[in-house]
């Protein structure tokens, strides 16, 4: 007997990537509280964005959860498919980006959402690379760059692991976030470059080019490097090529059909922001203050913009169809 077939409107169709948005309003919560802090600014828009980060973790677990429950089926295939394997690794990070927006709020809450997302981020690096490497349907074409999402959440882990876990910890989702970002990244740029046009629905996925750089250069810093050294400076002057780089195709981007993967222009551009501010505070030139503001009230735009667009998504039914 064949598996039944789920209707054209099921949550067995909601898509791993709604993660994506509690990344998204997370990261973008942590740049407003670097904002504050390089600036001496009186507002609560970090606070305020890290409690709507946190209520959408909750509705998105309890969503996909129900996915699990009612269609594991659909949750497997989704798990392990070439393309879409990449953005279970959403799941972890999100938890980990809120731990660190609410670190300087709440450090228990912190610590758990820290704890279950670093442990949760070791299993999910390990099992998509085997997927990876044992999939034999995988080709060059199913390559894009949320193949980089995996390993970046290794490089968030030690920006609030610091705080809560031993060195060796940290030190070790370093070592597999710098490792692997280097070795994806040639990868990802030949399909980029020869392999044909990225579709549509997953051309957003270009911001994550910037994600890599600045959250490698911020925690190099929190595990004890300084943004005068060397390395620092060379992943900032990376990320600003990365965002002109953006910036460059923003005129074709906007013409996108909007669909989750837009929430992946917030988390890069916020942790640009965070980065470049930082560097910033530490004594960096008016330039990067200049470039870090912009990413971040273009990532604080996109976040409005993209959340009522979700919300009408929600509204239409369009987050539970299948696929066009």
């Amino acid at each position: 007997m064949s598996a039944p077939v789920a209707p054209a409107s099921s949550l067995a169709h909601l898509p791993v990537g709604v993660f994506a948005i509690a990344m998204g309003v997370g990261g973008t919560a942590v740049g407003w509280h670097r904002a504050v802090e390089t600036f001496d600014l009186g507002v609560a828009v970090g606070q305020a964005l890290a409690w709507a980060g946190l209520a959408v973790l909750a509705v998105a677990l309890a969503a996909y959860g129900a996915k699990v429950i009612r269609h594991p089926r659909a949750a497997l295939a989704e798990w392990t498919h070439p393309v879409k394997a990449a953005f279970v690794a959403t799941i972890p990070i999100s938890m980990m980006v809120l731990a660190i927006a609410f670190l300087p709020m709440s450090e228990p809450l912190s610590a758990g959402l820290w704890w279950t997302g670093a442990g949760l981020q070791a299993i999910a690096t390990v099992l998509i690379m085997r997927t990876w490497i044992a999939d034999a349907r995988i080709e060059t074409i199913h390559v894009h760059p949320a193949w980089f999402i995996p390993v970046v959440g290794n490089l968030v882990a030690p920006l609030a692991g610091v705080a809560h876990a031993p060195a060796e910890i940290n030190w070790y989702f370093f070592g597999i976030g710098s490792v692997f970002w280097l070795g994806l990244l040639p990868i990802v740029l030949q399909r980029l470059f020869v392999a044909g046009v990225i579709p549509p629905r997953l051309a957003p996925t270009l911001a994550i080019l910037v994600a890599p750089p600045a959250v490698a250069a911020l925690s190099w810093v929190r595990l004890g490097g300084a943004w005068t050294d060397p390395l620092a400076m060379m992943l900032l002057g990376v990320v600003i090529f990365q965002l002109a780089l953006l910036a460059a195709q923003a005129n074709a981007l906007r013409r996108v059909p909007f669909a989750v993967s837009a929430w992946a222009y917030t988390f890069p551009l916020a942790a640009a922001a965070s980065a470049l501010l930082a560097a910033y505070g530490a004594g960096a030139t008016a330039f990067a203050a200049w470039v870090g503001a912009l990413a971040l009230t273009a990532a604080t735009l996109l976040v409005l913009g993209l959340g009522w667009r979700t919300g009408v998504a929600v509204a239409r039914g369009e987050l539970v169809k299948p696929e066009g």
